[in-house]
């Protein structure tokens, strides 16, 4: 009897305690990990201080940047609890990608570059006032994208109208005193 075919890219699950790091920047990186279940924090060092990056929990991926690239990796993640995590390896990636549309297959690329995009912004801690609205509105455009229909439609109908309010206010604030704008 032969063995069934694995199709799931599970390739192994790790456990991390609180407290431990599972990847560091710097390092080189082959894979990423799906969170099963816990908290990580994604976090960069510049300058000796520590920048949070993001906070993911259950059903969310780190480190999916070494599935796509032969690079360091740019954040260190640490267990905020008891982890277990899901490694996907660039082999897995790879094949399933393989498989897919091809539309997918150009778009993974874009939409990778973008994330980095943004992670470069964050890890420069760009203070002009200009670099703050674009930033501000290149994060609301990633969470829109991201979003069921009536998710999105909540998010255009709460938090769209107080946004621009903000963003108007930052940008009059600029207009008025020619503060930090490039």
């Amino acid at each position: 009897m032969s063995k069934p075919k694995d199709d799931t890219g599970i390739h192994e699950r790790k456990s991390v305690a609180k407290g431990g790091v599972i990847i560091r920047e710097g390092e080189r990186g082959h894979s990423a990990y799906l969170i099963q279940s816990g908290k990580v924090q994604v976090f960069s060092a510049r300058e000796g201080k520590r920048i949070n990056l993001a906070t993911l929990g259950a059903g969310q991926i780190f480190g999916e940047m070494a599935l796509l690239f032969d690079e360091a990796r740019t954040a260190s993640v640490e267990a905020l609890e008891s982890t277990t995590l899901i490694t996907v390896t660039r082999e897995i990636l790879k094949k399933k990608v393989d498989k897919s549309d091809p539309t997918v297959r150009a778009i993974l690329p874009m939409l990778m570059k973008r994330i980095i995009q943004t992670n470069n912004v964050i890890l420069q801690n760009q203070s002009s006032l200009d670099e703050l609205v674009e930033t501000v509105t290149m994060i609301y455009q990633n969470i829109h994208a991201t979003l069921p229909p009536a998710q999105k439609k909540t998010l255009e109908n709460d938090v769209l109208p107080k946004l621009d309010e903000l963003l108007n206010v930052v940008k009059a604030f600029r207009d008025k005193y020619s503060a930090g704008s490039t």
